[in-house]
């Protein structure tokens, strides 16, 4: 099976309420790059806010729930959690978001990675064996409010090890962001960022391992095709190659509820 680590939507008009045309249009695209599974993260309606308001968080959930609901054997969905909030709320909606089938967590750019904000949600996916995918990037130019970078996602990895951090953006963190990340055997590395270049798979399962790289797109920021491509182009063996493309995320899935999902 193959599965997308890293999806998202955009929402009907940017009021960030589900769409049934969306995931329809979602689910055409990822048939068409033979792409079976795919994990919802957040929406993309109407300029997603950096420090998103409890509100917006719940909505943006929502919208997760109700795909899973509607297509349980083609989308999971992590819950989308901003550590700037009161603990109380960020635990309680993961429990409400958990209760209804999401299997991870997803962290983005509201306060960086090393911030001790989220300690508690961090020993909460540790007890509950959850993963958690944060966005992380280097950039030439202006980071994004409180973007990670991959030495920040270090940080958080070896002070809870018991974690599974997915780092998204191999191609935003590129080589330097692989070596940052080598020594911490709970982090693998999503595939997505920036167009295909040539030897940055290869670099990231030499360094890492072929256990620790998965296969994430970033649609509809990025098309389905062109990036599976990255993972089909790349010289590496077929048994590589299957862990990247679901193989790994597959068990990653399956942690919370200790099932695994079909290879």
């Amino acid at each position: 099976m193959i599965v997308d680590c890293h999806i998202h939507l955009r929402t009907n008009g940017g009021d960030r309420r589900y769409d049934p045309a969306e995931a329809e249009r979602c689910l055409r695209l990822a048939d068409r790059a033979g792409i079976e599974r795919m994990v919802y993260l957040f929406d993309l309606g109407a300029a997603p806010s950096p420090d998103p308001s409890p509100e917006e968080i719940r909505r943006s959930n929502d919208i997760g729930l109700e795909l899973i609901a509607r297509h349980p054997d083609r989308f999971a969905a992590f819950c989308y959690l901003n550590p700037a909030h009161d603990p109380a709320f960020s635990l309680a909606e993961l429990d409400r978001c958990l209760a209804a089938g999401c299997s991870g967590i997803k962290l983005w750019i509201a306060v960086h990675a090393d911030d001790n904000r989220l300690d508690p949600i961090m020993v909460r996916a540790a007890a509950e064996r959850l993963p958690v995918l944060h966005h992380a990037w280097y950039k030439a130019t202006e980071f994004v409010y409180n973007e990670s970078t991959p030495a920040e996602i270090a940080m958080l990895a070896r002070k809870h090890p018991d974690v599974a951090i997915i780092m998204a953006h191999l191609g935003g963190g590129g080589q330097r962001g692989v070596i940052d990340v080598a020594d911490c055997p709970n982090v693998v590395v999503d595939t997505s960022g920036a167009q295909p270049q040539a030897g940055l798979v290869e670099f990231a399962v030499e360094r890492l391992g072929p256990d620790r790289v998965v296969f994430g797109s970033d649609w509809p920021i990025r098309d389905f095709a062109v990036q599976r491509a990255k993972v089909d182009g790349a010289r590496i063996d077929g048994k590589t190659r299957a862990a990247i493309l679901g193989g790994t995320m597959g068990r990653l899935l399956a942690r919370h509820r200790r099932t695994e999902v079909p290879a």
